[in-house]
């Protein structure tokens, strides 16, 4: 559009860099000008009476006003004056691979703005910008919409051991006899005429403890039968929760398999009660980021909590339990398709026991006939697995049929009451007509 035809109010845009300057021609002679803010940009009429030489000062705005000679409407300049970018787009340029982003002013400061290809080149041009302008605007964004499997396995690997060893002994002649008849029994049991021989022979001597392994013997000639118990055992592992999450890059995802505990709480400053809801059970947040090189960054927190109504309170007369809790919290960077493991969330309890003849059980020694002792800890530790992998969607071709879909499993009345079968036999599920897996 020719400058003798713009309107009075409308307004040009001039874009300049520090330390450099443009011409600026008119379509007619020049009689006056007049700029707003002199330090941000300077104006120079050269030897053409139509050209006049901008040149600017500081990171800024001013206006430019232009009086124009025959009564022409005056040209109003806005002039942003801004630091050179054109280094910043040359460095730009040889990080991205292909189409890079826009790079532009906006009054102090600089705006990147434009999709990259992972975000690892995005943090790569979001650093070389915050060289230029350390609060630059950052638009960018990345391409695609990358979507991440998160495989969790949460074991329970228990270290208890029970210990127990004991002795119980039985004697008589053909008047009396005395014994110990139990791991539990504090005192010495006096029996009638007892056939020691006979009650070895028929198994019949009761082990210091029971389920565990007994040494017997007898001495004839004393009239004497003794059992010494010895028990070592240890527990074994547990699958707690093995749950399989898909969520978008840069989202959060979490996975509770429990429940909720009411507990009664204060409300307002009337001393009335509501009630609030608390969380046990095994607990997983993740926040997954797919960087360049189908590299993931992960932030993940999990927790397994329970009950424990013996560390509880009570509050208005109503039993508030407390909890057992083992939680950890974590950020790496692994590979898709890898595996890291999360350990030693431990929780120990220790209890013992002892029962003896008063009096025998106490001397040094030989009072280990006379007594019967059981260690038991019980030690758990928690094991978290987890496996993050990139996945895409099913398309709709691979899409399988759900179980039961395809297929008859009913039978007929008299092949279920006369034949006894719960399914009709050779039914068959149909198989999928592609490729099924969501692993990308």
């Amino acid at each position: 559009m020719p400058f003798s035809a713009r309107a009075q109010d409308q307004t040009d845009w001039l874009d300049i860099e520090v330390g450099k300057s443009i011409v600026l021609e008119t379509p007619r002679n020049v009689t006056a000008i007049a700029i707003t803010d002199p330090l941000v940009a300077d104006v120079v009429p050269l030897a053409a009476a139509n050209k006049l030489q901008v040149q600017g000062k500081s990171v800024g705005s001013t206006d430019l006003v232009v009086q124009l000679a025959s009564g022409a409407p005056p040209i109003i300049y806005e002039i942003t004056v801004h630091y050179d970018l054109s280094d910043l787009i040359r460095r730009i340029d040889a990080i991205v691979g292909g189409e890079p982003p826009r790079v532009y002013p906006l009054k102090e400061r600089i705006v990147v703005e434009g999709p990259v290809e992972d975000l690892e080149t995005l943090e790569q041009v979001a650093l070389v910008a915050s060289i230029y302008d350390e609060k630059f605007i950052n638009l960018m964004t990345v391409r695609g919409d990358h979507q991440v499997q998160l495989e969790v396995v949460f074991a329970e690997v228990s270290r208890s051991a029970l210990r127990e060893i004991g002795m119980n002994f039985l004697w008589g002649n053909d008047s009396r006899g005395a014994g110990m008849q139990g791991p539990n029994m504090n005192s010495s049991t006096s029996v009638a005429n007892p056939d020691i021989n006979g009650l070895i022979n028929g198994g019949n001597i009761f082990g210091a403890a029971a389920g565990t392994f007994q040494l017997a013997t007898y001495i004839s000639q004393i009239e004497l039968a003794a059992v010494l118990s010895i028990m070592q055992d240890y527990n074994l592992s547990k699958i707690l929760a093995q749950p399989t999450l898909v969520v978008l890059s840069g989202q959060q995802g979490e996975f509770l398999a429990g429940g909720e505990i009411p507990i009664p709480a204060p409300s307002g400053s009337g001393g009335g009660i509501k009630i609030e809801y608390k969380e046990y059970g095994i607990k997983l947040v993740f926040v997954p980021t797919v960087l360049g090189g189908d590299v993931i960054d992960m932030r993940v927190y999990v927790e397994v909590s329970e009950p424990d109504f013996a560390g509880g309170t009570r509050i208005t007369g109503i039993e508030v339990p407390g909890f057992i809790t083992r939680k950890g919290k974590t950020h790496l960077r692994i590979d898709n398709g890898m595996t890291f493991a999360m350990a030693g969330m431990l929780s120990e309890t220790t209890t013992y026991s002892r029962a003896e003849v008063p009096g025998l059980g106490r001397i040094p020694i030989i009072g280990t006939l006379f007594r019967y002792t059981k260690h038991f800890r019980d030690e758990n530790e928690l094991i978290i697995i987890v496996t993050p992998r990139l996945v895409r969607p099913l398309g709709p071709g691979e899409v399988p049929a759900p179980p039961g879909t395809t297929e008859n499993n009913h039978p007929t009345d008299i092949e279920l009451f006369l034949l006894g079968m719960d399914r009709k036999a050779g039914s068959r599920t149909a198989k999928p007509t592609a490729d099924v897996g969501l692993q990308r």
